[in-house]
């Protein structure tokens, strides 16, 4: 995935057209590119929510992707940040009954085991939102990079399938889009205006 765009580069672009005039969603519907739509995201996220921890590390995520020294480019972490930044932004009750699971990324010091050892499990979807919709318990989702060769592990299929089995709405996303549009289905919220690939989404 490039990165056509600097985030400094936008965000001066969208200050020199007013976008604190704008609505989050008449900026965020303009959205044409994934590469792009994660520094529009963190734009208006900056300037509407310049303390949420979320806006804090999409920004750092993207810096890390950017920076040639970052071995281990966060891909995944950022499209997650993106989209939650998305819902903070625009449906607030929503974003306060969602969470994420800790067990993704990497953990020194035997920190994973001790999470283990609290009852967290292996494999378990990214995102959790605990509001009934649409006959389901509440929504999981599982995230990706956007990419169609970014594949889940055994682990996550199986409890994707389970979750889905008792009730839950269960997605696994590949990129923030797909995140949004799960979010907005879930929530009838009105989509913006993606041009989404079929595996950008598999719903379970």
């Amino acid at each position: 995935m490039s990165l056509r765009l600097t985030e400094d580069g936008l965000v001066q672009l969208l200050a020199r057209k007013n976008v604190k005039s704008l609505s989050s969603n008449t900026v965020l519907r303009k959205i044409v590119a994934p590469d792009q739509s994660l520094y529009e995201i963190l734009a208006v996220g900056e300037l509407r929510l310049p303390k949420s921890p979320c806006v804090v590390a999409l920004r750092n995520g993207l810096k890390a992707i950017c920076d040639p020294t970052t071995k281990a480019k966060p891909f995944e972490r950022v499209e997650q940040a993106a989209a939650l930044v998305w819902l903070e932004l625009t449906h607030r009750e929503a974003f306060e009954m969602t969470t994420t699971n800790p067990m993704g990324g990497y953990r020194p010091n035997g920190s994973g085991g001790q999470i283990k050892g609290e009852g967290a499990r292996k494999g378990y979807p990214d995102l959790l939102t605990d509001i009934p919709r649409l006959g389901y318990h509440g929504l999981r989702i599982e995230m990706k990079k956007f990419s169609e060769r970014a594949e889940p592990t055994s682990e996550q299929l199986v409890w994707l399938t389970k979750l889905s089995w008792n009730g839950y709405r269960v997605a696994l996303c590949r990129g923030h889009q797909g995140a949004i549009t799960t979010f907005c289905d879930y929530f009838d919220i009105v989509k913006p205006q993606f041009d989404l690939p079929k595996w950008a989404i598999v719903y379970y």
